[in-house]
């Protein structure tokens, strides 16, 4: 069983960035465990919510009972690439005029991490490798193994995981899906590859780790989800609004930064800061999985 419970990254500088009016909406596209929300609704804000996950959905709606039953939070079980979709039809039927600020916080949360039914944690090497954070998605992890060349899959570790021994593992992998393609169904195929490049060597953290992040990554296809959202974020904020991006990856804060650089370019509104924010120490102290995210924010114009 998970005892880990997942820690929200960077929750106070976030809110704080968003500046929350009372009665103001603004918009979590990730709610994960609902950590930011229940910071936005605290201060008076209300939320609509997004997360393709079936589990979170399920979770914020036993935690949130009340404030779904009061109309301060709204939960929508929907990918946040279509966010003009589903907000232009949420504000017409519950008559919300406009969006004070959009967050996005790119982490995982601890519980899908840790979760061994659906291949994210290392722990049970004979669960499934699907690592789907939304079921309706068509293809596992193990799917793309199979499909995929070696060459492929190499490109998939280095870009997505920064992995330096890609090529090796990726052969592996390929040296068993000659011997039988379904060897490829469980974490503990992945977790083979790997060993078998890395040996006995372990260090503070798995050496899986980027393997299994860049598989994930792929599968939900996180980075082009990003990439469609974002514009669609800027579109949907109120005129001095804000939109905020925390990435834990250097392809998501890479499409951040880019994104509010161009922004910035056609005069649309400013960064508020030029440079990425990071992590307190005193967060790193208690949260030291907090140590990659980064933080960024833009104003919109306020006409």
């Amino acid at each position: 069983m998970n005892d880990k419970k997942h820690i929200t990254v960077m929750l106070k500088e976030a809110v704080d960035f968003l500046q929350i009016e009372k009665g103001a909406w603004y918009v979590d596209c990730t709610f994960g465990r609902g950590g930011h929300s229940k910071a936005i609704l605290e201060k008076g804000g209300k939320v609509i919510a997004f997360d393709f996950d079936q589990k979170s959905i399920e979770k914020g709606e036993e935690n949130f009972a009340k404030e779904i039953k009061d109309g301060d939070l709204i939960l929508i079980r929907e990918n946040f690439n279509k966010l003009t979709e589903v907000l232009e039809k949420t504000k017409k039927k519950k008559n919300i005029s406009e969006i004070s600020g959009i967050l996005f916080d790119f982490g995982t949360s601890t519980d899908q991490l840790m979760s061994e039914e659906r291949g994210f944690s290392f722990s049970n090497e004979y669960a499934e490798l699907d690592m789907r954070m939304d079921n309706r998605l068509g293809v596992k992890a193990s799917d793309l193994l199979k499909v995929l060349t070696t060459k492929q899959v190499a490109k998939i570790f280095r870009d997505f995981g920064g992995e330096g021994r890609a090529r090796a593992i990726a052969k592996n992998i390929e040296n068993m899906k000659h011997d039988n393609p379904e060897n490829l169904n469980t974490v503990g195929a992945l977790l083979m590859a790997v060993s078998q490049t890395y040996g006995d060597k372990r260090g503070k953290t798995n050496p899986a780790t980027k393997v299994f992040q860049a598989l994930r990554i792929v599968v939900n296809d996180e980075i082009n989800n990003i990439e469609q959202a974002l514009p669609q974020a800027l579109d949907n904020v109120k005129p001095g609004g804000r939109v905020i991006t925390i990435s834990f990856h250097e392809g998501e804060d890479r499409m951040s930064k880019q994104t509010l650089s161009g922004w910035e370019a056609e005069g649309k509104g400013e960064k508020i800061s030029n440079k990425a924010i990071k992590p307190s120490e005193e967060e790193l102290e208690k949260n030291p999985r907090s140590r990659s995210a980064r933080l960024r924010v833009f104003e919109r114009n306020a006409s």
